[in-house]
């Protein structure tokens, strides 16, 4: 009865991990209608989902991890994995063929969650996740970062700590496509899963229930095998831990290399491709935009500038941003366009301010001139990539770090 039981629940739990991975968005390079697909099936059942809870509501209908959306979609994945378990053994089908059915399951998750961590991965090791921090950041006070600002920016300050982290996801991956290691690497990632989501919970970065739920597919994988995983690891005993492999749902080896090698052609044109295209292998290096940087004001001129207009320094972000710092050292930011000696700055509510430029490359200098509100500022451009953050700095002992204290 107990084994029965345990069956089906596990059946359930698969089924959930299933529904995810067809249905909870993910940023495919090359398959982006995803979540275009799961907002034409469930999107007016969240909405009304939503009305039945009070306090709740769908500001915005993206499907994105954390949002009101995922966390009620969730709900119905579960729901739906609910009433499937209960109907499918009505079918002579499912009786048949449930172990094969569930294995492909099992199969499909494996390569999906290989996937997931080798593009994390990869986005580690050629730090386009965690890039290096923007001057804008550089120059922000400590105490007004979030922490997820404040986390992401460390990461991106170390390169080589990108490298380990990317290799701790990366490896386990690989191991995974083969079936012999998959235990092994679920093992592993197992443990890399768990800082990721302490990590997202810790420093409230937005991608804790999508973390959570890649834990989850790799605890429900790891399931079956935990007993030996104990025998071996715990209680040093001799035992051969299983593996899973599709070779007895299809007899024909060519069918199942061809299976597997589309499998893999597509986790390596999401994963590595890009990357291949662009030759850019450290994100650190790529050029900027010649105007991209920090600049300190150094002079204004007026013909009746605003009280409030306490501007000490002003940042051009990579991602086309103008962005203002205060003397309270609070921000605002512009979407910003750059043409020929001229800035177009737009505002959240769609105004446009059009300031006139020059920049000169030996004083590294920027003036920015507005003729409708009359006013010019001179500003310094700062070399922000000389920050103690940005240097590679490494100690053997504390003897040097002391005589700068």
């Amino acid at each position: 009865m107990m084994k029965r039981l345990s069956s089906s629940i596990y059946s359930i739990l698969l089924l959930i991990g299933f529904l995810g991975v067809i249905f909870i968005p993910f940023s495919f390079r090359n398959l982006n209608l995803q979540e275009e697909i799961t907002r034409f099936i469930f999107e007016d059942s969240l909405l009304f989902l939503a009305s039945l809870f009070e306090g709740i509501s769908i500001t915005n209908p993206a499907i994105s991890s954390d949002s009101t959306s995922m966390y009620l979609l969730v709900l119905i994945l579960l729901f739906i994995a609910i009433i499937f378990s209960l109907l499918l053994p009505l079918f002579s089908f499912w009786k048949k063929h449930k172990n094969k059915i569930l294995t492909i399951i099992q199969l499909i998750l494996v390569y999906y969650l290989a996937l997931i961590m080798l593009k994390y991965g990869f986005d580690k090791v050629f730090k386009a996740q965690f890039y290096l921090p923007e001057p804008n950041l550089l120059f922000t006070p400590l105490g007004k970062l979030d922490k997820d600002i404040l986390y992401w920016s460390t990461m991106g300050s170390s390169y080589s700590y990108n490298i380990f982290m990317g290799l701790m996801e990366v490896i386990p991956a690989l191991l995974l496509l083969f079936k012999r290691m998959r235990i092994l690497g679920l093992f592993i990632l197992s443990g890399v899963l768990i800082n990721v989501v302490f990590v997202n919970f810790s420093f409230d970065i937005s991608v804790k229930l999508f973390s959570s739920f890649l834990l989850f597919i790799n605890l429900l994988l790891l399931a079956p095998s935990i007993k030996k995983i104990i025998q071996f690891f715990v209680l040093n005993k001799s035992t051969s831990l299983p593996y899973l492999t599709g070779q007895k749902l299809i007899a024909s080896k060519t069918i199942r290399f061809s299976i597997k090698t589309i499998a893999i052609t597509f986790i390596f044109l999401e994963t590595l491709l890009p990357y291949i295209q662009s030759g850019n292998f450290n994100d650190d290096t790529v050029p900027r935009n010649p105007l991209h940087g920090a600049y300190e004001i150094s002079q204004t001129e007026s013909e009746g500038l605003p009280e409030n207009f306490n501007i000490k320094r002003f940042f051009i972000h990579r991602q086309n941003y103008f962005i203002f710092q205060y003397e309270d050292d609070s921000m605002e930011d512009f979407a910003l366009e750059i043409k020929q000696n001229e800035l177009i700055l737009t505002d959240y509510e769609g105004e446009i301010i059009r300031l006139e430029y020059k920049y000169s490359e030996d004083s590294k200098s920027l003036e920015i001139k507005s003729d409708v509100f009359g006013w010019t500022i001179y500003a310094k451009e700062l070399n922000w990539r000389e920050l103690p953050l940005m240097q590679p700095l490494f100690h053997w002992n504390v003897d040097g770090i002391n005589e700068k204290l």
